[in-house]
């Protein structure tokens, strides 16, 4: 399934949000940003089978921005809609959170980053939708000549996910609401306010609330660099420390594997880029370490 023209959806929008906007600025992976009667929005598409997930992360994008963080708000269509069918899938019309991406390699923006995920997660604890994927802990392809890639990589991907179906059995965890993608470069630091808001709500599920952490901390580079980062979110989150101290460690060495799994499965399929062996090479070392701690 492809993303509609940018044609397509300038006339979608003045079609189902009746307004009149300007030309339509491509950002990439089937989002548009646009202006309207002198406001910044942004038009996000994706295909028809991740409709009613979608939908349930716009709405809890809608929950955190009321709670005064932004998190691109949708704007309904004149018809009260969230989204509008257009070609295999449908668009959305967001607000635009205003602001730069968080540097991960940035010491204070790592505080930022961990502050606002903890906020976040303490803003939605009351914030419920059936449409919400559940946290799975195989979440991508478990067999398949992908995983023969590198003979660490199938045991570990088992391993993990068998270690963490146990925690989540036997431990007391604390279940929400989860970003699913909590990347650097989806946070918004408004340098003339000193907001930082949270963008990308459509793989949000629930689970845990620590895999976001452990998916934070490994996009900040592992343990070591993401330090600030941990602290920042245990001061602003519900999670308490001594559960982060026992769980953390095996989800992250969850998150690490199925990162390399879905590096592997793209060098199996297609011979993948450099970018993916070396990040394979990289998650490799990493598991090493974090896996040897347990």
């Amino acid at each position: 399934m492809a993303a509609p023209a940018a044609e397509q959806v300038h006339t979608t929008l003045r079609r189902s949000w009746q307004c009149t906007p300007g030309p339509c600025v491509a950002l990439g992976r089937g989002a548009w940003q646009v202006e309207i009667d002198g406001g910044q929005f942004v038009i996000k598409w994706v295909a028809a089978p991740g409709r009613s997930r979608f939908e349930a992360g716009l709405q809890a994008a809608q929950h955190v921005d009321a709670a005064g963080m932004g998190a691109g708000a949708p704007v309904r269509a004149a018809d009260g809609a969230l989204t509008v069918v257009e070609g295999d899938g449908v668009v959305a019309l967001l607000r635009l959170v205003p602001g730069r991406p968080l540097r991960a390699d940035d010491p204070l923006d790592r505080q930022w980053w961990g502050d606002t995920l903890g906020a976040v997660h303490r803003a939605l604890r009351r914030f419920a939708h059936p449409a919400l994927g559940g946290f799975d802990p195989a979440v991508v392809r478990r067999e398949g000549p992908h995983l023969g890639l590198e003979p660490w990589l199938r045991p570990a991907v088992l391993d993990t996910a068998a270690a963490v179906r146990r925690i989540m059995v036997t431990d007391q965890l604390t279940y929400g609401v989860l970003h699913g993608d909590p990347r650097a470069a989806n946070f918004r630091l408004d340098p003339s306010t000193g907001k930082v808001g949270l963008v990308g709500w459509a793989v949000a599920g629930t689970g845990p609330l620590l895999s976001d952490l452990a998916a934070a901390v490994l996009a900040a580079g592992g343990p070591a660099p993401a330090g600030g980062l941990v602290d920042a979110y245990l001061r602003a989150s519900v999670v308490p420390p001594d559960e982060c101290d026992a769980v953390l460690p095996a989800l992250l060495c969850l998150h690490t594997a199925l990162a390399a799994a879905r590096a592997a499965g793209r060098i199996y399929d297609d011979g993948g880029t450099p970018r993916d062996h070396a990040e394979l090479t990289r998650l490799a070392a990493l598991y090493a370490e974090l896996s040897a701690s347990l």
